[in-house]
């Protein structure tokens, strides 16, 4: 019996079609026998729960990988003879890295896997696999077996660990991320039709030394859990495995086959699948498992690869991925190091990134870090798909904003919109509001207030970030450049035309003017970049010498920036190895109150704090506060002092002495008032090729094709309902296909032909983009921010517009053809017996 069910094992772990397995089975005598098959967690309703756990097949593969992670850190732990739920266990999951991985390191850079050396990674990645084996797209979708050289389990202990739901088991330990094991099984769902995969696992002998109660403890166990549709008798689906031992005397509560050896070949080697042997651990095997939503070419390659990077953004432990599917090429390129994109980016920011920034927020007293990338042109599409805004805990991703949220009013970042990915730190979030905000399925954020008043703080940081704000005028200047001063005739007839026509006029800023889009206060490309200190000498108020107080008059209804001016590098309070620490206080009563919701960013030599009014703040108040720097290698800490006068409302304040305003025309002031203009747009012209044969249709991100017509980018304006117009580049794709099709039929001059084609859709964008300020006036801008969903990429006005262009492109210029040689003889009414 030993070797007839190592021999069923093995052929179960080498076949890659749920056909083949369903033959083995047959054959074997088990398939068809209900008997020998065991409710899933002992629950004959656990159909709910299972399908529940996860809505993609790429996070629900995740937690089989953070459950290999988990295994590994509990038997390293429980070598050392140390109770995992016990108070001497490690605290967290990077402390028991360090314990574990690194001989108890106490370093600064301790129990970080960015901080190791590549063949370290990729020594301890051997100790936790992922193989792709079976199809390739064109045939159906692949196998996926993640093998661990973990604690395993028992036979015996199987129904109770991998095989159990809403369980308890690591509850009570610290340092791993899995804590009811049921994550486990959200990837039923996605393995083909009927639901199945493998599992083997054999205890880890040292664990079994004088403990071990049954022969079979220290025996391979292995079983297959299927999905079983409803019958008559019973309503929902449910899930069960193989469990024949012993099922003719106790039908459907029997145990799992077992057999022993000494080894099982359950980890791969290079691009072939089941080779390398170990002595312990577990297997699973996921058949024909879904791809829906990802690539399910080589898993290498802008695959599998780049989604779990995302979704273990700081993994704990590095996994190996091997390619087993015959795609052939060098070695080198069957199997490769998982450490997680924030890795992947340290180790190739030169030739990816224009910048990294850090930021930092303080939310009803809850801490988020963060790490700020701005990709160089074009590069982003290596790292990630849609992702903006990736929320992490442990270094797992559980939530995100798509990148959308870059291109909303209340962040503006027009041309940086497809290059920034902004990675958030919530391990000091409290644990309360953690699960709130968190889907447990970590697959998603609740729509709390806690997530508005992120997504409003984060819109606020990155709005008004000197770094960004430089970096976006600069890729401006990279992609209109010089083609700006081609346009200008353009926009000369553009400005013509506004003059003839007080309605269009109406679309604009009064007073617009050509201007130079250029004048940037924060970009001067004669500067040398900054680089900073590891460690500041100076850090003061800006424009104040140090130890004197900065007095300022505050509006009640404005929340405050004060700006620091210092000598240190811009990660200084977000780095990972020797952090600086600001605090900032209240002076109340002779006593000092910490300030829980102040928020400090740094950029290139300048700190930023943004902090918000007490609530019971009144006009006429002085707030006195004290803010303070410092880090290990100070003795005492840079100490800096800003008074606040409050003030009433800004608007209230503007009011004063002024007269009421008349209403507009001859109402009575019952209408609203209409939003300020845009100033008058930037033109500029797209051809396919410039004149030096390169391709500027690919310059543009995303690249322009032959049916583009118009693109519009943001690159100013603050509040699309204050003092400040929005100010935008057009470019209009001056190969458009229907624009070269008309120009071609048409006896009117070429360049007439295209300034009618160019200015018309300039004309039509401006509607939209004054339409969308008229629908939303009186709306929170940063609403905008909070509407962003995790995978729908909120269409913006900007969106709309390049949509709609090009879908009218079409017959823009026959609709100017045409009514321009309307004539009275042309018009005729009809309406009963009325005619004209």
């Amino acid at each position: 019996m030993n070797s007839n069910n190592k021999k069923l094992c093995l052929a179960l772990m080498k076949v890659d079609t749920e056909d083949d397995v369903i033959e083995l089975l047959k054959k074997a005598g088990y398939w068809d026998n209900d008997d020998a098959w065991r409710y899933y967690g002992d629950q004959d309703v656990n159909y709910s729960i299972i399908a529940g756990q996860s809505s993609k097949p790429d996070v629900a593969l995740v937690e089989k990988i953070v459950n290999s992670v988990d295994a590994r850190l509990i038997l390293e732990c429980q070598l050392r003879g140390i109770d995992p739920a016990e108070p001497a266990a490690p605290k967290s999951i990077r402390s028991a890295v360090a314990e574990f991985f690194e001989d108890g390191s106490k370093s600064a850079t301790a129990g970080l896997v960015r901080e190791w050396s590549s063949s370290k990674r990729t020594k301890v990645s051997h100790g936790i696999t992922l193989a792709a084996t079976g199809n390739k797209p064109s045939n159906g979708n692949p196998c996926f077996t993640i093998s661990d050289c973990g604690e395993g389990q028992t036979p015996r202990a199987l129904p109770d660990t991998i095989l159990s739901l809403l369980k308890k088991n690591k509850i009570k330990i610290n340092f791993v991320q899995g804590k009811f094991n049921m994550g486990g099984s959200g990837v039923l769902e996605y393995c083909g039709d009927k639901g199945l995969q493998l599992v083997i696992s054999r205890r880890a002998p040292k664990l079994l030394e004088n403990k071990q109660t049954d022969p079979t403890d220290s025996h391979w166990g292995f079983t297959i859990v299927r999905h079983e549709d409803p019958i008559s008798s019973r309503r929902l689906s449910v899930y069960t495995y193989l469990a024949p031992v012993g099922s003719d005397s106790n039908p459907m509560k029997g145990e799992v086959l077992t057999f022993e050896a000494d080894s099982m070949p359950i980890f791969p080697e290079k691009d072939k699948p089941y080779v390398r042997s170990s002595e312990y651990g577990t297997l699973i095997k996921l058949y024909e498992y879904s791809t829906e939503g990802y690539s399910a070419s080589n898993i290498l390659r802008k695959g599998l690869l780049d989604h779990l990077d995302l979704r273990l953004a700081n993994v704990a432990l590095p996994v190996r991925l091997h390619e087993c599917r015959g795609y052939g090429g060098k070695s080198g390129s069957f199997d490769t190091t998982l450490s997680g994109i924030e890795v992947r980016l340290d180790d190739n920011r030169a030739d990816n990134l224009e910048d990294v920034f850090s930021c930092s927020m303080s939310i009803d007293g809850q801490q988020i870090t963060g790490s700020i990338y701005v990709f160089k042109k074009g590069k982003d599409s290596a790292y990630r798909r849609n992702e903006g805004v990736i929320f992490t805990h442990n270094g797992q991703t559980h939530g995100h904003f798509s990148k959308s949220f870059f291109g909303t009013k209340s962040v503006n970042m027009g041309y940086l919109k497809n290059s920034i990915l902004v990675i958030l730190n919530c391990d000091k979030i409290q644990k309360r509001p953690r699960e709130k905000l968190f889907m447990p399925s970590r697959d998603g954020l609740r729509k709390i207030e806690l997530r508005r008043k992120i997504a409003e703080e984060l819109a606020y940081i990155l709005k008004s970030h000197p770094g960004l704000r430089a970096l976006r005028e600069k890729r401006q200047r990279e992609e209109a450049g010089e083609r700006l001063k081609d346009s200008k005739p353009l926009a000369t007839v553009l400005s013509s035309l506004i003059k003839k026509s007080p309605k269009i006029a109406s679309l604009f800023n009064p007073g617009i003017r050509l201007s130079d889009p250029f004048k940037s206060l924060y970009y001067d490309e004669s500067d040398d970049p900054f680089k900073g200190k590891r460690f500041p000498d100076i850090f003061k108020l800006k424009d104040v010498e140090f130890g004197e107080i900065l007095t300022r008059n505050c509006p009640i209804n404005v929340r405050p920036r004060i700006t620091f001016e210092t000598d240190v590098e811009s990660n200084y309070f977000n780095r990972k190895i020797h952090p600086g620490v600001f605090e900032l206080c209240l002076e109340k009563n002779a006593n000092e109150v910490r300030v829980p919701t102040a928020t400090m960013n740094l950029a290139n030599g300048l700190a930023t704090l943004n902090l918000d009014i007490p609530d019971d703040c009144r006009v006429g108040d002085e707030l006195n506060y004290i803010a303070r720097v410092t880090d290990y290698t100070r003795a005492d800490p840079f100490v800096n002092r800003f008074n606040l006068q409050i003030e009433r409302d800004q608007k209230k304040t503007k009011r004063i002495n002024q007269k009421r305003r008349k209403p507009p025309g001859d109402q009575n002031g019952k209408k609203r008032e209409k939003p300020r203009g845009i100033d008058l747009p930037n033109i500029v012209q797209v051809f396919e090729e410039a004149n030096d044969g390169n391709k500027t249709w690919d310059g543009m991100e995303p690249p322009f094709n032959e049916y583009s017509a118009l693109r519009v980018i943001s690159h100013g304006g603050d509040n699309p309902n204050g003092n400040s117009p929005l100010s935008y580049d057009f470019y209009i794709n001056m190969d458009n296909f229907y624009l070269k099709h008309d120009i071609k039929k048409s006896t009117v001059e070429p360049d007439l032909t295209r300034t009618q084609f160019a200015n018309a859709l300039v004309l039509i964008g401006v509607a939209m983009i004054q339409h969308d300020l008229e629908k939303n006036k009186g709306k929170n801008a940063n609403v905008d921010a909070d509407l962003d969903s995790e995978d729908n990429n909120r269409e913006t006005i900007e969106d709309r517009i390049e949509s709609t262009s090009e879908a009218i492109a079409y017959v823009v210029l026959p609709i100017i053809d045409i009514l321009s040689d309307l004539t009275d003889e042309d018009i005729v009414f009809d309406v009963e017996n009325d005619e004209a």
